[in-house]
Parts: structure tokens; sequence; C-alpha cells
């Protein structure tokens, strides 16, 4: 099947948030993350979330001299950093064995991600995107909220659940997970108000996870869009994982995104 070109003729709403892409889970011939950066950066978008649980991008790993290298790559190919993607499996957070290293990532990414938005600058967005338990503690999810307005963060929660957000923990969507329950990706974005952090691209088929704009698709992205474009979000992190093609995916939901947002 031919690819479709995006027409940047197209007018678009006024407000309509303009993609970023998500580096976690966008699989390419190479293991590096570095190549994720280079496909990206190819397809032509001028914003990306880094994935701070992949090798050599981890904020533990990362010195203050790599993170400036980091900022100064991503200046030279005109990206933006809107942020970074933390999937810790979320019952980490909530196991004893396993609560204090998770906690910790967030908070070293948390750090990370306040320091890289402001290296990068233009538009880039301090954000961690993580997924928290219902059942955490709440003394330690204030912690980490505490922590995030220490630095200069937000963390975006997509618990889609959960509905208690403390200072420095705001509210993500991620349609796919919305949709699973059975709810409305764009009334979730209305009932965030104030509290939504940050909002990504993605679909729901039958089958699980699917190409936005493909046919089965869940997602009302025309209503989508317009809840975005009232809440008056920038960016939109356009989600991959799980697609064997994370460039043909991508072009897709540009397009999807695009043809959406038409006048």
């Amino acid at each position: 099947m031919p690819r479709r070109r995006i027409d940047s003729t197209i007018p678009t709403m006024l407000g309509l948030p303009e993609i970023s892409i998500s580096a976690a889970g966008f699989v390419t011939q190479s293991s590096s993350p570095k190549a994720a950066i280079e496909e990206i950066h190819a397809i032509g978008v001028r914003g990306i979330a880094l994935d701070a649980a992949a090798p050599d991008f981890r904020p533990r790993e990362l010195t203050r001299s790599a993170r400036r290298d980091l900022a100064a790559s991503l200046r030279r190919r005109e990206l933006e950093f809107t942020g970074l993607d933390l999937w810790i499996p979320p019952e980490h957070f909530a196991d004893a064995s396993h609560a204090h290293r998770a906690i910790d990532a967030v908070n070293q990414a948390a750090e990370m991600s306040s320091e890289l938005a402001a290296l990068v600058g233009g538009r880039s967005n301090p954000v961690v995107s993580v997924v928290l338990p219902m059942e955490m503690n709440p003394t330690e999810r204030d912690a980490i909220g505490a922590n995030a307005q220490r630095v200069g963060a937000t963390i975006a929660d997509h618990q889609p659940e959960q509905t208690n957000h403390p200072a420095g923990i705001g509210i993500g969507i991620d349609p796919a997970m919305v949709l699973m329950r059975g709810s409305s990706p764009g009334k979730a974005v209305t009932h965030a108000g104030k509290d939504l952090a940050s909002v990504r691209l993605s679909d729901l088929s039958t089958m699980g996870r699917c190409v936005v704009g493909s046919q089965g698709g869940k997602l009302d992205v025309r209503g989508y869009a317009g809840a975005l474009i009232v809440a008056g979000q920038e960016w939109i992190v356009l989600d991959v994982r799980e697609m064997p093609e994370p460039r043909v995916a991508a072009e897709r939901a540009r397009q999807a995104w695009v043809e959406a947002g038409t006048l």
C-alpha cells in the first residue's frame, strides 16, 4: 500500500496541538536509542519525548556533560524536548521489594526532564509520563509530587482511574488506556481541567493498540482534537508502542491528525 503524504497546505484548526513523537517503543534497525532520534528527526516532526528507561538514556547513567551533549544534539536537529517516558510496571511502586528503586527512578527522571527542558529551550516541556498504581502509598505519592515541584518538573500520571493528584502530579491522557475502560478520551480531557499535564495520540481496536486512523480504531480523532484545542494543549505525544512498523504508524497517525483538524 503506498504511503499517503501529509499535505502541509491544508488549513488546520487554530490551536491544534503539534505532534511530538515518543521514542519509547520506536524500534529501528539499530538497537541504539540514538538511532530512534535520527529516525524521528527524519520524519519531520519538531518535538520528541525520550525514553527514560532506554539504555544510555537512563537518568542515573547520564552525567551533566552527557545531558548537555544530548540537548545540543536535539537543538541541532531542531527537535524540542517534550518530556520523558518512564513506563515502569505500576505494581513496582506498591511492591516493597521494588518501590524504593521505582520512586527513585521517577525522582531522577523529573530532575533530568527539568534540566533538558532548560538546555533545549524553546517550547520544551519538563514532564515525566508514568503510570502510578491506585494502591500506592499516599505519602510516597505526595513525596514524588513534592520532588517534581522542587526541581521544576511535572509528573503526568496516565492511570485512568486515579482522581487524587497532589501538587506536582498532573493527569496524563493515553487514549488507548482510556478506551480500554470504555470511556471517552475527549471527555477525559475535559474532566482533567487544569490538572491536565500531558496528552498522547494512540488508538485501540478489538485486537489491542492499533495505528491511529486505521480501520477498526475506536478513537474519535476529531472529537479528541477539539477537546485538546479547548484545553489549550500545545503538544500531543504520538505513541507507537506495539506498532510493528513505527515509521509507517507515525506517518499514518500524522495524516489522521491533520485531517481531523482541518477547517
